[in-house]
């Protein structure tokens, strides 16, 4: 990040653990799929710990550090948390972490490792409900402020400053695909589409933004369809991790943001998100996570209702990876077969004469 020292807060030294620089693939089978000219994604998986939070981290620890603070605090889903408290322990300054108790054990369990000496982690019971969220995020900021700790939390609304670092994924895309024509994000506090529109502008850039959101929890997708008055709704009825927000901190920003660039939202439903998931997997070898499968079923549904052109050049950004939720194939690995080792070469012959390696 440090070669975007120019676009971003600054700072005396970087942090970094050697985030960003993410790759950007094409995605032949979806394009064919699809029936447009190109699709491509931007693999913020490849990061150090496995999430385009680390571009946040990596710039609030620089921040931290250069500052002065004597310690961070933040509230995070799971990636936020693992991205904290990994740059963090690499710039040596320790951390309370406030998880929603909704977190899978894939995102929780890495933070151990850490030790309490580098993070405290606590689970917040109930968070992902608006009353919660709020008298949580009050009591965090409140403690910041009283004890000098950095606010970690990954929303402009609390951590703008920090939250430049993701400026730098559209930097690298300006670079990596300016003829894009949309670009897909996920959208759960919604600070990622807030950065990317500003990154996009201050590169001269102007696809238009797809806002992509589970349908049982899509605040923006509603709001900028003009179905709710305001960018909140009562409760999120989605279980697609990090996308549980109903009242996104961020929304406001992120719906006018795209708006902005002549964008729109979708929204899908879970099960459709865990389908396109697996797809994703099996038809071009990337493996994400649901929130971020998201935008791989949006683009489908809007291909599908025509919305999208066959010279569109879309861009999906994978915002992290799928070893992050792994106990939903829990039932599948139940199911993988056993057998004796005798039995090997016979199974390989079947699988061949069945059509396996066609």
């Amino acid at each position: 990040m440090s070669r975007f020292a120019h676009g971003l807060p600054a700072v005396r030294e970087f942090v970094c653990l050697g985030e960003g620089g993410t790759p950007v693939v094409d995605l032949p089978a979806l394009a064919r799929r699809l029936g447009v000219r190109s699709v491509s994604a931007k693999l913020e998986t490849s990061n150090p710990t496995g999430s385009y939070k680390d571009r946040v981290a990596a710039l609030s620890m620089s921040l931290a550090r250069s500052q002065g603070y004597r310690g961070w605090i933040a509230t995070s889903s799971g990636n936020a948390g693992m991205a904290m408290a990994a740059y963090g322990a690499r710039a040596g300054i320790p951390g309370f972490l406030c998880l929603a108790g909704s977190v899978p054990p894939e995102k929780s369990l890495p933070l151990l490792a850490f030790g309490a000496d580098a993070v405290r982690v606590v689970r917040v019971n109930g968070a992902g409900r608006p009353e919660v969220d709020g008298d949580m995020f009050d009591q965090v900021r409140d403690a910041a402020a009283r004890h000098r700790l950095y606010l970690g939390v990954t929303l402009h609304a609390f951590n703008p400053q920090g939250m430049r670092g993701i400026d730098t994924i559209a930097y690298e895309l300006a670079e990596q695909v300016p003829k894009a024509t949309h670009v897909y994000a996920p959208v759960g506090g919604g600070g990622l589409v807030v950065a990317l529109a500003r990154g996009l502008a201050a590169r001269g850039l102007d696809p238009r933004l797809v806002a992509c959101q589970p349908s049982g929890c899509a605040p923006v997708v509603r709001f900028l369809a003009g179905e709710i008055p305001a960018v909140a709704i009562e409760r999120s009825e989605s279980e697609i991790s990090a996308l549980q927000l109903p009242r996104p901190p961020d929304g406001e920003a992120a719906a006018e943001a795209v708006a902005r660039s002549q964008g729109w939202g979708t929204a899908i439903d879970d099960a459709t998100i865990l389908v396109a998931q697996r797809w994703l997997a099996a038809a071009e070898g990337l493996f994400v996570e649901p929130a971020a499968a998201v935008t791989v079923a949006a683009l489908v549904a809007d291909a599908d209702s025509e919305r999208l052109g066959p010279d569109a050049r879309p861009v999906l950004i994978l915002t992290g990876g799928g070893w992050k939720d792994l106990g939903r194939f829990a039932p599948d690995a139940a199911r993988l077969k056993a057998i004796d080792i005798g039995r090997v070469s016979r199974d390989i012959d079947e699988w061949v004469d069945s059509g396996g390696a066609d």
